[in-house]
This record gives C-alpha cells, sequence and structure tokens, in this order.
C-alpha cells in the first residue's frame, strides 16, 4: 500500500453534517495547523560524506561553533545548536525518566547544506544516560494501553534514538464510527475510506537517527549524516517519517470550542516508504522538536513505531528556545495562543514523571460516550 498524504477523493469532507460539535473543532484545527509553523534560522557547520554512527567518550568537540544555543544562515545552507533538557517537549501520555543527571543537558547540533545533499547531526554530553537503561510503568497510573500508539509497558536493557519533529505536518482526515463516535482510524490506515465521521485534525511529521548507547560512563557522542533531499530513519533507512497527532478517542470528548477541554490521545502512523521521504527543508520551515526516547532492545512492532518512555528533549518551534525546568506547551501551540510554554510539573524531581491522559472524563455529547 502507497501511503498518501491527500485526502481520499469523493468524499464529503463538510465536517458537521453529521455531528454538530465538528463545525467548531474543523475550524479550531485548520487553525491550529497554520500556528504550529515557526521557521527556524540556521547556517553552514561541517559535515562529511559518511554513514551515520555512534562512539564513547565523552560530550563532542566542534572546532569554531559559538558555545551556548545558537542559529545562522538558511533553508539551503546552515546550522543550529540548542540544548536539550529533561521534559523540554513532553506531549501526553509520555514519561520522562531518571537519567543520571537529571539537571543536565545534551548538546543538539545540526548543519546542513542543500547544495551538498547532506544533513550532520550531532549530539553530545557527559554523564547523561544510563547504558541499557530499563522501563518500568504500572498499568493505569503510567501506562494506559493505547490501540493507536502501540508499545510494551514494561521492558529491560533499552536503546536510546533521537526523534526531529517537525511543528508542522499536513492536516490528516480521521475516521470515527457513525454509531459509536468512536475512532476508528486515519486516511493511512484504510485502503478504502470507510463508511465514518470525517475529521480533519493537525498533526507533526517524524523521523530518528540510529539507536545509540552511551558509554560506561554515560558519555554520549552521536554524530549521523542523511541525505538533504530526503530524510529518512536511521535505525532503518528503507522508512521515512510518520505522522503523529492526538485526536479523541471518542467524539463526545472533544470540546468543539475548547482543545484544551477536550480529551485527546496520541495516534502515530506507520512509517512512510523511503521514497515519500520529504526534504530537511520541510523540517526546517515548519519549526523542530527533538526527543530522546528509550526503545525496547528489540522492535516491538513491525514496521517499528516509536515509544512514550523519554529523557531530554528541546525544539527551535519556540522562539528563543526551550529553558530547563519548562516544557512546551502542546494547547497553547495547537490553539494559536501565548505563550507556548510553561512550567513542567517534573522539574527539580529526580523521577519518572508522566503527562497523563489528556483530559478525561469530557463528554459533550450528554449521554454515555
Amino acid at each position: 500500500m502507497k501511503i498518501s498524504s491527500q485526502s481520499p477523493p469523493g468524499w464529503d469532507l463538510r465536517r458537521g453534517a453529521v455531528c454538530p460539535p465538528l463545525r467548531g473543532l474543523s475550524v479550531l484545527t485548520f487553525l491550529a495547523a497554520a500556528s504550529l509553523s515557526a521557521p527556524v534560522l540556521a547556517g553552514h557547520h561541517g559535515g562529511g560524506h559518511h554513514h551515520g554512527h555512534h562512539g564513547h567518550g565523552g560530550r563532542g568537540s566542534h572546532g569554531g561553533t559559538p558555545s551556548g544555543g545558537y542559529g545562522t544562515g538558511n533553508v539551503d545552507e546552515g546550522a543550529f545548536r540548542v540544548e536539550l533538557y529533561r521534559g523540554a517537549a513532553a506531549p501526553f501520555e509520555i514519561t520522562v525518566m531518571p537519567t543520571p543527571a537529571c539537571d543536565g543537558h545534551m548538546d543538539l547540533e545540526v548543519s546542513w547544506s542543500a547544495a551538498d545533499n547532506e544533513v550532520t547531526v550531532d549530539l553530545s554530553g557527559e554523564g547523561v544516560l544510563e547504558p541499557y537503561p530499563d522501563v518500568e510503568r504500572t498499568l493505569g497510573v503510567n501506562y494506559t494501553p493505547n490501540p493507536f500508539f502501540p508499545e510494551p509497558e514494561d521492558y529491560q536493557d533499552g536503546r536510546y534514538q533521537l526523534w526531529l519533529v517537525s511543528a508542522a505536518g499536513p492536516p490528516v482526515l480521521f475516521y470515527y464510527s457513525p454509531i459509536t463516535l468512536d475512532l476508528m482510524g486515519s486516511q493511512y490506515d484504510f485502503e478504502v475510506p470507510p463508511p465514518a465521521i470525517p475529521v480533519f485534525f493537525p498533526t507533526l511529521y517524524m523521523f530518528a537517527t540510529p539507536m545509540f548507547q552511551p558509554d560506561a560512563n554515560g558519555d554520549v557522542d552521536l554524530s549521523w549524516t542523511f541525505p538533504y533531499d530526503g530524510a529518512v530513519r536511521g535505525d532503518q533507512p528503507q522508512y521515512a517519517h510518520h505522522v503523529i497527532t492526538f485526536p479523541p478517542p471518542n467524539l463526545c470528548g472533544a470540546d468543539p470550542n475548547r482543545l484544551d477541554l477536550s480529551t485527546l490521545r496520541p495516534y502515530i502512523s506507520k512509517p512512510f516508504p523511503a521514497e515519500q521521504a520529504r526534504p530537511f527543508s520541510d523540517y526546517l520551515r515548519g519549526g523542530l522538536l527533538f526527543d530522546v526516547t528509550i526503545e525496547p532492545g528489540e522492535y516491538y512492532v513491525d514496521p517499528p513505531l516509536t515509544s512514550l518512555a523519554a529523557t531530554y528533549s528541546g525544539g527551535t518551534a519556540v522562539p528563543g528556545g526551550i529553558p530547563n525546568g519548562w516544557t512546551f506547551d502542546i494547547d497553547a501551540g495547537f490553539m494559536g495562543v501565548a505563550p507556548p510554554i510553561r512550567p513542567w510539573p517534573g522539574a527539580g524531581a529526580c523521577e519518572p514523571t508522566y503527562s497523563g491522559v489528556h483530559t478525561s472524563g469530557l463528554n459533550v455529547c450528554g449521554g454515555a460516550p
């Protein structure tokens, strides 16, 4: 099956024709998609022709680049550097795990050249990650099974992966049962559109580096290069990006005017094939978020997805970056209101911090959802 980002042909997309609350929701989501667009400034920095790899031995040294965060250049040639902190970009239902340096940070440098068809990602830090980490969660406490985001509850001897996320994905069509109003899936989950209530939602899209481990001291020095004209997964380059978003699992839990009051849960698509990879310029124009996740030692599903267990994160989608102790406010970003960041509840504590299911219990239908 070829995955298409286009709406299925022949469908009546007049949201609200069946369920009146969808009329306001549709307007809200289209405005939200536009509100997430925040281009990054950038410039040129290094990058040789080599395959993705990872090394050990402490923070990388990149001579000639300024210290701290910076961005220079344009979408054709440039570079930026950001610091990643625990919880800086923590979406709904993610668990930010403790690390050896809970108040520390990782350094991320990205440089690119369209002329050379090359993007280089350098991720480094000293004493920042535990080798082969275990993830232990509790059903109903910090783990809630989700058919649209399958992952194991617990796993041992995990590995790490850096995800690069565009904050301006395409609007994607989701289908809801006209009988139960339950989410059935998205346009990517059906060969033929089902008889259902169609609703568009804003999305993000993302791809990842190769898997990596820190050395015995917890030091990370990852360097990976990929083609500028097509960003693919570093661990499985036959795949490109995934689409992610947060649709309500049932339309009775969707407030048509207040996204922040709606019940929302994560959704992830299967990876697009490499021939549908997007150029890195799309990611730069949309603004970027970054997340270092803890993945199982073996893939949980095929094709692979990702997990909701994470460590350090950050982004360029928020002007000036996301400071330590703060987190990207997804509600504010989707609704286009300020400020786009808020204090992170896990700041100052070195323990698992679960962001929770988003606003459970809402029922706009007036009966049993």
